[in-house]
């Protein structure tokens, strides 16, 4: 046995083998394996991306409604302050009416009452002219 200068013949197949090996568990195992992670970490970059999309999104669309809230809180404000005035206003109208109607009803009672004395009076002097012809006929009637 020789050893020397030619090398062994089972080596160079063993290299190639290996390299062979080598090439095909690359194109087999390993290249899908890495399609695969190069797949998933796109879609975990998409997803992030579109979860602070969204977070973005939902941020603005909070902030808008709680501007609408701040609106509509401060429209019902003036609206119950303009309908607090209103019945105020309304208020003051229906004392008003309520107030000259007392008043009207006061004035007719008081010129009833007025009218009914006036009548009275005349009945009265009518009955004092009465009574004073009565008399004088009595006096006259007895004078005479």
């Amino acid at each position: 046995m020789d050893i020397g200068v030619v090398p062994n013949i089972t080596l160079f197949i063993q290299a190639v083998l290996f390299l062979a090996f080598v090439v095909l568990i690359n194109q087999i195992l390993v290249k899908p394996y890495v399609r695969v992670i190069k797949e998933r970490e796109e879609i975990v970059d998409r997803n992030l991306k579109t979860a602070s999309d969204l977070r973005e999104e939902a941020s603005r669309i909070l902030k808008e409604a709680e501007e609408i809230l701040q609106r509509a809180s401060a429209e019902a404000r003036e609206i119950m302050e303009n309908a607090k005035r209103e019945a105020a206003k309304l208020r003051a109208k229906i004392l008003e009416k309520a107030e000259e109607e007392a008043n009207e009803e006061i004035k007719k009672k008081t010129d009833e009452i007025r009218k009914t004395l006036a009548e009275e009076r005349e009945k009265l002097e009518y009955s004092i002219q009465e009574i004073a012809k009565a008399l004088v006929k009595k006096i006259s009637g007895v004078a005479a």
